[in-house]
């Protein structure tokens, strides 16, 4: 009796632990079954068939598709799909490994249909049933190690059972996911702009990402605002600088002052603007870089040894983030900085015409005069800037200097005239006191008499301390032609002496005055030519304007400004 009873007990401890096990068994596998290289696989325990030989399909997905890389330190939402047609009950354990098989990143259970354990991650008691018809899924997240821990792997085993209540006739799967470290990549990105107050933009050109030693990485072009981009960045160590083929200008006689004020340690640029006054590239500032930006803009040359652009190199440390850098440029020789590439040039100097000078066909010399509106005072000059062009018909052969100090850097190409004069000390100009006079001809027979003279945007005129004159107009007379008998005509003559003298040429009776710069007469006379004859004229110190009035005759009066 007892030996039945002992029997019964035995027999009921078996059907329990039986139970037990299986119970144990769908809510996952013991741990140590990944199918990593130190572990086992499912098919320890479960066997019948040659693992990987059935005909499941095994997906792992990093938010929502496959991946051959990660980022350190970022979070996943992973997915394990298990497909097998009439299959329902599924397992798994998935183990994510080092080089060294030590636990890469942390796992994350985030549903009761997996739990976690020691790294291993299984699936659950109530997330071994499929989701649907042959197919289970189960949802995870994964966040990864710290840079520095190289390729990881994600081992996992899997089990499609036939739910026939023991371990025979289940499908087991081993599978491997290996990732590679990925840096992770951010962007440069800014304007391009001028060195000026405005920030103008530097539209269509080149920004260059450098790295160490100034190897070129990337390049890209500004667009129509001057921002650039640089994408796919590591984190790091780089710089970034420009090159730029827009047009050359801005430059002007007052940067060959400044130049040479900076020169003389009168005035401190610093930046790009002293970077630009290195017009010759020698990497220091003398009078020889004022000179040469004198006669470029004069026309005399058409380069510089340095280049026409400069641009800043400005360093970038990339450290996990996105950098904003705006990097500034200038024409070399623009040391004030007033150039505006993207948009016209306004000109800062008017044109005024005086009434009609009659020109023979030898040609005559014609004043070229300055006039200040609302100005009683005279014009505090200390550089002067002209592109100018003679009516057309007209040419230009000669150019008399009224100004002081050095002469004019000028070049004449055909009826263009371009001058730069600058001049430390400066000097005040009287009231409508020439600062030049042109030797002006016709170059055929029947010059149009309608065209204006033409005053480029380029010209401009400022003080000693390089500060553009507002409010100023440059005063030329119009041009005219004549087949009849010679006509009066008074040019001025430089020579010995300290007293003006004009040269005054024609027939008839001519009233000639000498006037100062305040208007009185200091000197009036008549000439009478019973021919065309030409005579020297001594006038008065202080005389400023030359006039002469044709008695008898239709000659509108002839008026000539002097300066000595």
């Amino acid at each position: 009796m007892h030996h039945q009873l002992k029997i019964a007990v035995l027999a009921s401890f078996l059907v329990l632990t039986g139970i037990y096990s299986a119970l144990t068994s769908s809510g996952g596998a013991p741990l140590g079954y990944s199918s990593s290289p130190g572990d086992s696989d499912c098919s320890s325990c479960h066997g019948g068939l040659a693992v990987n030989s059935g005909p499941a399909t095994r997906t792992l997905t990093f938010n929502g598709s496959a991946a051959s890389s990660y980022v350190p330190g970022q979070t996943y939402n992973l997915s394990l799909t298990v497909t097998r047609a009439t299959r329902n009950k599924y397992g798994f354990q998935l183990k994510v490994e080092d080089g060294q098989g030590g636990d890469a990143g942390t796992l994350i259970s985030t549903t009761n249909r997996t739990w976690l354990q020691q790294g291993y991650l299984n699936q659950s008691g109530s997330g071994n049933t499929s989701t649907s018809s042959g197919t289970i899924t189960w949802n995870f997240q994964w966040t990864a190690p710290a840079a520095g821990t190289g390729p990881v792997t994600f081992y996992f085993s899997s089990n499609a059972a036939n739910n026939n209540g023991s371990t025979s006739g289940d499908e087991i799967y081993t599978d491997a996911v290996t990732l590679l470290e990925s840096s992770p990549s951010y962007t440069i990105s800014g304007l391009l702009q001028y060195d000026n107050t405005a920030g103008t933009p530097v539209v269509n050109s080149t920004v260059r990402l450098l790295g160490t030693g100034g190897n070129v990485l990337q390049t890209t072009t500004t667009n129509a605002t001057g921002q650039y981009t640089f994408s796919n960045v590591p984190s790091g160590s780089y710089s970034v600088s420009a090159l730029s083929a827009r047009p050359w200008g801005g430059v002007s006689s007052a940067d060959a002052l400044l130049i040479t004020r900076q020169f003389n340690n009168t005035i401190n640029l610093s930046g790009l603007r002293l970077v630009s006054a290195d017009v010759n590239g020698s990497n220091s500032i003398s009078s020889a870089d004022a000179l040469l930006v004198s006669r470029r803009v004069a026309g005399l040359i058409s380069s510089f040894s340095a280049g026409d652009w400069k641009f800043e190199t400005v360093p970038v440390n990339v450290i996990n983030a996105n950098i904003t850098q705006n990097i500034r440029g200038i024409c070399v020789g623009d040391v004030n900085a007033s150039y505006q590439p993207s948009t016209v040039r306004q000109g800062t100097v008017a044109l005024d015409l005086n009434p009609a000078v009659v020109i023979p066909s030898q040609g005559a010399w014609v004043p070229l005069s300055l006039k200040c509106l609302g100005s009683k005072d005279g014009i505090p000059l200390g550089s002067v800037t002209l592109d100018l062009e003679v009516p057309q018909g007209w040419q230009i052969e000669g150019v008399r200097s009224a100004l002081k100090g050095m002469m004019p850097e000028y070049s004449l190409e055909g009826n263009r005239m371009r001058l730069s004069w600058f001049d430390l000390e400066g000097m005040n100009l009287g009231l409508h006191e020439p600062i030049l006079y042109l030797k002006v001809l016709p170059n055929q027979e029947s010059p149009a008499a309608t065209n204006p003279w033409f005053l480029s945007s380029s010209s401009e005129l400022t003080d000693r301390d390089g500060n553009v004159l507002g409010g100023l107009s440059v005063v030329l007379p119009r041009l005219q032609t004549t087949q009849e008998r010679a006509l009066w005509i008074i040019q001025p003559v430089y020579g010995p002496g300290t007293c003006p003298q004009v040269m005054v040429s024609g027939q008839g009776i001519l009233e000639l005055r000498a006037i100062d710069v305040l208007g009185r007469v200091l000197d009036r006379r008549t000439l009478q030519h019973s021919y065309d004859f030409s005579e020297m004229v001594l006038l008065p110190e202080g005389t400023a304007v030359v006039s002469g009035v044709c008695i008898g005759s239709k000659q509108a009066p002839v008026l000539v400004r002097v300066a000595f």
